[in-house]
């Protein structure tokens, strides 16, 4: 297993919306409060996962996890015994996975550089290290409840388990900038457009007619994505794309909130948008 490395995909070098590293309103090195639009250097936002029930907002970044309460907008982080250098992150039923390397400053997690698959039943407040500590670093993760199966992008080549990461198996070889399990399917975005894997990964056949995407989230069956133009599309996959909204500037991650509501993460902090994009306004009130 090659060491960690920066992506080679040219989708990042592509456009600086997508490669301009984008803050969250905390300070790196203990627990603080906050609201999402004060801004720290500290912090690059790589990953938005809501709670389940939509009040909490978990936000992956370059110097740990944070709570983002998402009706006032505070921020409390960072969390955990370890700051953490999330770089993939999803949610698997009533746990989270992630992985990436030990963070810049705070307590460290003790092994390097790569954390390999990691696993936290506690919303981050511990992890466990599941395999491949010190080989892979998953700079996407996708988890597909269905068939309880991990999928994740490392070095050029995804990594595919079935038994929750006892085993793994090779799959394509590719450098995606973003993973989506769906019920059509897995959906990949890079340089080469949309695509999607039927059998989980081994293989990829493009979405014709699709925009080309970037990040991507969903809400069950209706998919959204954002081009490399800050445009917002969305589908039911199997249907045609249509262009909605826009975000409100550059972002670096993209989730839905349960409800519907959108949020990202800009150079100006979290926005969310109740109409798809139409208009935006910060997630602290």
């Amino acid at each position: 297993m090659r060491s960690h490395r920066p992506p080679r995909t040219a989708l990042i070098a592509a456009t600086s919306a997508l490669s301009t590293a984008l803050l969250l309103a905390v300070t790196a090195c203990a627990p603080t409060a906050a609201t999402a639009g004060e801004l720290s250097t500290d912090n690059h936002i790589h990953r938005l996962v809501p709670s389940d029930d939509g009040q909490t907002l978990l936000v992956g970044t370059h110097n740990g996890l944070f709570d983002v309460d998402a009706e006032s907008g505070e921020v409390t982080g960072p969390v955990g015994e370890h700051v953490i250098d999330l770089m993939g992150l999803t949610r698997a039923g009533d746990d989270l996975l992630a992985s990436g390397h030990p963070g810049e400053s705070g307590p460290q997690h003790p092994r390097g550089p790569n954390l390999g698959l990691i696993r936290s039943s506690d919303d981050g407040r511990s992890w466990q290290p599941v395999s491949l500590e010190g080989d892979a670093d998953f700079h996407a993760l996708a988890y597909d409840p269905a068939d309880q199966t991990i999928i994740g992008a490392h070095a050029g080549q995804l990594l595919i388990t079935d038994d929750m990461g006892e085993s793994w198996r090779e799959g394509a070889v590719v450098e995606p900038y973003d993973l989506l399990a769906t019920s059509q399917g897995l959906l990949k975005t890079s340089f080469d457009g949309l695509s999607i894997s039927t059998d989980m990964g081994q293989t990829f056949q493009p979405i014709e007619g699709a925009p080309a995407l970037a990040l991507l989230a969903n809400n069950a069956d209706m998919v959204t994505g954002v081009d490399l133009d800050g445009t917002l599309w969305r589908s039911t996959l199997g249907s045609e794309w249509t262009a909605e909204g826009a975000t409100p500037g550059q972002i670096h991650a993209l989730t839905i909130l349960p409800g519907g509501a959108l949020v990202v993460a800009t150079a100006s902090g979290l926005q969310r948008s109740n109409d798809f994009g139409q208009s935006w306004e910060p997630l602290a009130p």
